[in-house]
């Protein structure tokens, strides 16, 4: 297993279904999010501002962790009051877990969680060789990145978690000529896996989800 990050990542999960008005022209009353069957309640702005910012801010995500500390620092350019404590909360109810890659809690975490690929692919990127882009149809891209990450979020969906993910796309690059030993270990490739997450959740190209797989599972077993 690859060594664990020093500090842990913070994922945001769930997808956000935006703000609810209790009427026209008043300011929102709640914001929602959908996370497995459950609609859980952001309610009030700065916490859906912090649960918001958990996902990266494209400029800063490339070759950045965004962990605790980076988001500290953003939220304090953002002049978001509160950090930890409202961070502390959203982990208390789960809508933002702490991973540090390379742990058995982060594979914990990729065994009982999964990703959700959002927008559309627009392909190699003309003026950038070696991108390709996520987005809306004829519009800039919302977000850039390598092929490898493109093949995360093209692909990534189709397996009920993030561990299988893993395990399915190590298995799709051996058999390419010329996989290397890091491309074809399911290990290494999950590792890969958080690492390029928040490229992709700054951008609102995937969402991170419960899996519904192991859930059901888990029901039946209980009811049975």
């Amino acid at each position: 297993m690859p060594a664990p990050h020093d500090e842990p990542l913070v994922l945001p999960l769930g997808h956000p279904m935006g703000p609810f008005h209790a009427s026209r022209g008043e300011a929102p009353s709640y914001w929602v999010v959908r996370l497995g069957w459950d609609s859980p309640l952001l309610h009030d702005r700065a916490t859906a501002d912090v649960w918001a910012l958990a996902h990266g801010l494209p400029d800063r995500v490339h070759g950045t962790p965004w962990t605790r500390s980076a988001l500290r620092a953003a939220a304090a350019e953002a002049g978001l009051p509160d950090l930890d404590e409202r961070l502390d909360g959203l982990v208390a109810r789960g809508l933002v877990a702490e991973v540090a890659p390379g742990t058995d809690a982060a594979e914990q975490f990729a065994r009982t969680h999964r990703v959700q690929s959002l927008l559309l692919g627009l392909g190699a990127q003309p003026d950038s060789p070696g991108v390709d882009g996520i987005g809306l149809l004829g519009r800039p891209p919302l977000a850039r990145v390598r092929p490898d990450t493109y093949e995360l979020w093209q692909w990534g969906h189709l397996w009920p978690t993030l561990f299988d993910a893993a395990a399915g796309l190590a298995e799709m690059a051996a058999q390419a000529p010329g996989a290397t030993a890091a491309e074809t270990d399911p290990a290494a490739v999950l590792d890969r896996v958080f690492r390029q997450l928040h490229t992709l959740l700054s951008g609102n190209a995937v969402y991170l989800d419960r899996s519904l797989a192991v859930a059901d599972a888990a029901r039946t077993s209980a009811g049975g």
